[in-house]
C-alpha cells in the first residue's frame, strides 16, 4: 500500500482516512473487479478501523451496491458478512456464541472472492445472484450455470 495516511495519534483523521480507504478499495474490488491492494492489506485497514472505532458505519456495510444497469434481485434472507476466524480458538468461540439459544445451526463453505445465493425450485437451479449490498444483489444465473461447483440439479 503506497499511502499510510494520518498518524495514529490523530485518531479522528485516522478514522476518516481508514473509512475512505475501505470505501475506495471496496469499490475497486466489488464494482470494477480491479483491486489495487491485496486482501491482506484490505484486512489490515479493516482491522485497524475496527480496533479504533468498532461501530463505525463503514464496518457495517457488506459488499457493495448493485450496478445501476444490472438486473437486481432482492434476497429472501439477507446475505450478511461474518468476522474472519483465523484460529481454532476463534472458530470455537464463534460456534459457542452462535449456538447459544439457536435451534438450528448452518455452516456453509465460502470460496474466496465469491458469494452467491443459489435458489432451487423442485431441485432445479432457477436463480443465482451476487451478495451485492446484502439485501439486494445482481442476477448472475447465466454465468453461475458455467461454474462446475454449482449444480444444475440437487
Amino acid at each position: 500500500m503506497a499511502q499510510t495516511g494520518p498518524a495514529p495519534h490523530d485518531e479522528p483523521a485516522r478514522v476518516s482516512w481508514l473509512a475512505s480507504q475501505i470505501a475506495h478499495h471496496s469499490h475497486l474490488y466489488y464494482n470494477l473487479a480491479e483491486p489495487a491492494i491485496t486482501d491482506a492489506e484490505f484486512d489490515h485497514l479493516w482491522d485497524e478501523l475496527k480496533q479504533i472505532d468498532a461501530t463505525h458505519p463503514q464496518l457495517m456495510k457488506v459488499g457493495s451496491d448493485v450496478d445501476p444497469g444490472s438486473v437486481k434481485v432482492v434476497h429472501m434472507f439477507p446475505m450478511q458478512s461474518l468476522d474472519k476466524a483465523t484460529s481454532d480458538q476463534e472458530i470455537l468461540h464463534f460456534v459457542n456464541e452462535t449456538a447459544l439459544g439457536a435451534t438450528r445451526f448452518l455452516s456453509q463453505p465460502k470460496l474466496d472472492g465469491s458469494a452467491l445465493s443459489l435458489e432451487y425450485r423442485k431441485g432445479r437451479l432457477v436463480r443465482a445472484s451476487t451478495r451485492g449490498s446484502g439485501t439486494r444483489g445482481e442476477d448472475v444465473t447465466r454465468n453461475a450455470r458455467r461454474i462446475a461447483n454449482v449444480p444444475e440439479r440437487l
